[in-house]
């Protein structure tokens, strides 16, 4: 009878322990899928800029901060933002003693930055089962330069001294330097080629000796910091 009841008890154990595996499995699976389901919405895989011509990769969690045009962001290897951001917005030639050097000014404080895109590269489409790398093609250069928004006109070298990047300047993709990507059976895949850029705001005028403010006008610089490049995937739609 001791027996009949031991082997009672090792069967519904067996069986709970059975279930108990069993609706773990199908939880994990379920949750699995979800996995997959959110990064389908995230499209951009990697983010890179170049410093000296030298890659550096944004963080994961900064990388929408990184192409977002309404933040102002520093970037880790980013040495001149340093400075830039905590310097003083008020031009070189400030008043000592009521005197000041006479020369344009350009009072400017960065308002924003992000990523501005040159051109995308060619789609890489993957219909088979395994990951494979392609180069995402460019069928000409992208340029990204940069802009003056205001009237009349500006000593650049005094703007570019407060911004740190040139305005007359540019970042260019050319066709031979376009890059690979690597994409997932069922998406495909593509490069965004261009330039991390920033916007400067602030009051242009002409400072005599005296300290005094003449011609005034508010201007608005945007131009490309560090030349950059997005790599996205998202599910193939067809």
């Amino acid at each position: 009878m001791e027996n009949c009841r031991f082997i009672k008890m090792l069967l519904v154990g067996t069986v709970c322990s059975s279930l108990f595996f069993y609706f773990n499995s199908e939880v994990h699976a379920e949750s699995t899928e979800n996995n997959i389901d959110d990064m389908a919405t995230q499209t951009i895989q990697h983010a890179y800029y170049y410093v000296d011509g030298i890659e550096y990769e944004v963080p994961k969690n900064q990388i929408n901060d990184f192409i977002n045009g309404s933040l102002t962001v520093d970037l880790p290897y980013d040495i001149e933002n340093e400075s830039l951001t905590n310097k003083e917005s008020t031009p070189e030639g400030q008043p000592c003693a009521n005197v000041c050097i006479a020369g344009n000014a350009f009072d400017g404080t960065r308002t924003s930055s992000g990523f501005t895109l040159g051109k995308s590269g060619t789609r890489v489409i993957n219909k088979t089962n395994k990951p494979i790398t392609e180069t995402s093609e460019l069928s000409s250069t992208a340029t990204v330069s940069g802009t003056i928004t205001g009237s009349g006109g500006f000593d650049w070298k005094v703007i570019e001294a407060t911004v740190g990047f040139e305005i007359g300047g540019s970042y260019s993709w050319t066709t031979s330097q376009a890059t690979t990507i690597t994409v997932d059976p069922g998406y495909w895949g593509w490069i965004d080629y261009g330039a991390h850029t920033e916007t400067w705001k602030g009051n242009y005028y002409h400072l005599t000796e005296s300290c005094n403010q003449s011609n005034k006008r508010y201007i608005t610089v945007k131009g490309p910091k560090y030349k950059a490049k997005l790599a996205k995937t998202e599910k193939y739609p067809y």
